[in-house]
């Protein structure tokens, strides 16, 4: 899919079944579509012009020329040669630009359009496709940032031909601007979203392939390996997709709780209590609080305060404001279960918390084997 997109070529995507790197491919792959029909209508207006600049070079055709920039829906300029002073312009480049056409006197002028190419660097007179028509090129082409009358900077697409007299001598040039300034910033938040869909993958097989090991150190036989994978691995994709409808920006917390909840064997909402102000979480910090969650839970199940019918569990958490950067503290208290005593040996959950996901979240878990219940309490980045 990137080659082909890059490649400005047919892209196609078979779903691979994770739904994060799915929902960004096929939006590239949309996006990529809309793309391509409007640069096939771009060519089309193009060779428009093209056609119509033998038009120009006829004798007595200023009404035709008239008529003629008046329909054309792309702006239009023209030159004479050999100065290059600009003799006409329509009513669409003077949309575009938001400011009436400036009548260069020569082409040494053209440099006061104030145009740039996409590193900075300002459009030199040569440069400009009408001068390059002016000087004989057949079909100069340019893609550059024009300021507008507003100051701000827009994307145009120029294209170019010169007009020749009947005995082919260059007597001026005509060039045809097209406003591609959503198409370019579509192009761009395209390969934004490529990027992403890359970083996305390997995230994705990187956690995966996390689980997987750190699971397997702790399996007696196959099928335990399979049965803990498995569950970690399906409350991943449903955290993910949560950060998909989110657009991996910002991750309401309690709705993270609620999916990360969700993935327990029941349904504990009437044992579980949430309390805490509202706060959104970065999409690398969520699915690693997601992950510590889910393990507290099954935690809970087996051995916890989940495991009797008189069990429940509070979390809380507020905003810790006094550092340089504010940082999440939220609380896991369990009350109601069997008597807790410090364990003599860690499971694969405590490890997974303890080492890999408190470093994800950017900050720390402290758990407390108090006899009245487990105690977590997790820091995390905002």
């Amino acid at each position: 899919l990137s080659l082909a997109v890059e490649a400005r070529g047919a892209s196609h995507w078979s779903d691979t079944g994770v739904p994060e790197v799915d929902a960004i491919a096929h939006s590239i792959q949309d996006m990529d579509e809309r793309l391509r029909e409007k640069r096939k209508r771009l060519s089309e207006l193009n060779d428009l012009l093209l056609k119509s600049s033998t038009i120009v070079s006829r004798a007595g055709a200023n009404l035709q020329l008239r008529a003629l920039l008046d329909a054309v829906p792309v702006g239009i300029i023209i030159a004479e040669a050999p100065s290059g002073r600009i003799v006409e312009g329509n009513h669409v480049i003077e949309a575009i630009l938001r400011r009436p056409v400036r009548y260069s006197e020569s082409t040494q002028a053209y440099s006061k359009w104030n145009a740039i190419h996409q590193d900075g660097r300002p459009v030199a007179n040569e440069e400009y496709p009408l001068a390059r028509a002016l000087a004989g090129e057949s079909h100069p082409q340019l893609e550059c940032k024009i300021e507008r009358g507003d100051g701000a900077y827009v994307w145009i697409n120029i294209v170019g031909a010169p007009i020749r007299d009947d005995k082919g001598a260059v007597i001026g040039a005509i060039v045809a601007i097209t406003d591609v300034d959503k198409i370019k910033n579509a192009e761009m938040h395209n390969q934004m979203m490529n990027r992403e869909l890359h970083h996305r993958v390997n995230n994705s097989l990187a956690m995966i392939q996390g689980i997987a090991n750190i699971t397997a150190r702790t399996a007696q036989d196959f099928s335990s390996f399979q049965q803990g994978f498995s569950h970690r691995v399906q409350c991943l994709s449903r955290i993910s997709t949560l950060l998909v409808q989110t657009s991996w920006e910002r991750t309401p917390l309690r709705d993270l709780l609620m999916i990360a909840l969700s993935c327990g064997s029941h349904d504990y909402a009437e044992r579980i209590s949430l309390s805490g102000e509202d706060v959104e979480l970065r999409s690398a910090v969520a699915s690693a609080l997601g992950l510590t969650i889910n393990e507290l839970l099954a935690n809970a199940e087996q051995h916890g305060a989940l495991s009797e019918d008189d069990g429940r569990i509070a979390i809380s958490w507020r905003i810790d404001r006094e550092e340089d950067r504010p940082r999440l503290i939220l609380n896991w208290t369990e009350t109601g279960g069997p008597k807790v005593e410090n364990p003599e040996q860690t499971g694969v959950g405590h490890f997974l918390i303890t080492n890999v996901l408190a470093r994800q979240m950017g900050g720390d878990v402290r758990l407390s084997y108090r006899a009245e219940g487990l105690q977590a309490e997790l820091s995390a980045e905002i």
